[in-house]
């Protein structure tokens, strides 16, 4: 929990967001139901209450991807099989794909689908974040989640690499519009 809140931290910080994840919509997007259901799966012991600050904690960091006063630039990739997994179940699953719908066509969002076709990828075993500080003067930051916790990597050479692996995610997504209609054709199928 504790990497968790040190990246809360930063993202309150950075200018610009990028992330790639495998198993779920990445925290930035997600409807409160869908939160819900992944902290839910995740086994540790939490009140009602705790849980409940959890999703309004996600839900508030969200806010900066619509603000006119401080907004967060987003981009994001997710794999194709994020897109069929019933997290929460088909109901919340396809509330989730028409939130995505909406939010890949604000400004501060460029979100892309990388297809299962693409086969074998250098991010297969995790997702990875990159921070962006713009002109705070901060140097990029890499975040890496897995099963067991996450780990935070704050050297540039680090912070190179995760933009590098980053830029070659995007170059084998789909493009925005296309990853946007596959979305689209998805929630009107669930």
């Amino acid at each position: 929990m504790g990497e968790h809140a040190f990246y809360v931290g930063y993202e309150t910080e950075a200018t610009r967001v990028q992330v790639f994840t495998l198993g779920y919509v990445p925290g930035l997007l997600q409807t409160a139901d869908y939160a819900r259901a992944l902290f839910t799966a995740v086994p540790l012991s939490r009140t009602a209450e705790q849980l409940d600050n959890e999703v309004t904690v996600r839900m508030i960091r969200q806010e900066r991807l619509t603000s006119p006063d401080d907004p967060l630039q987003l981009a994001a990739v997710i794999d194709e099989s994020v897109l069929h997994r019933p997290v929460g179940g088909s109901d919340v699953l396809h509330t989730q794909l028409q939130h995505l719908a909406v939010a890949a066509t604000w400004d501060t969002v460029t979100l892309q689908v990388l297809p299962i076709a693409a086969g074998a990828h250098e991010a297969l075993a995790s997702g990875l974040v990159v921070l962006h500080f713009g002109d705070l003067g901060e140097p990029d930051m890499a975040y890496v989640e897995h099963a067991l916790g996450a780990l935070v990597l704050d050297k540039e050479r680090d912070a190179e690499r995760a933009r590098l692996a980053f830029g070659r995610l995007q170059s084998g997504a789909l493009s925005p519009a296309e990853s946007l209609a596959l979305i689209r054709r998805l929630a009107g199928a669930t």
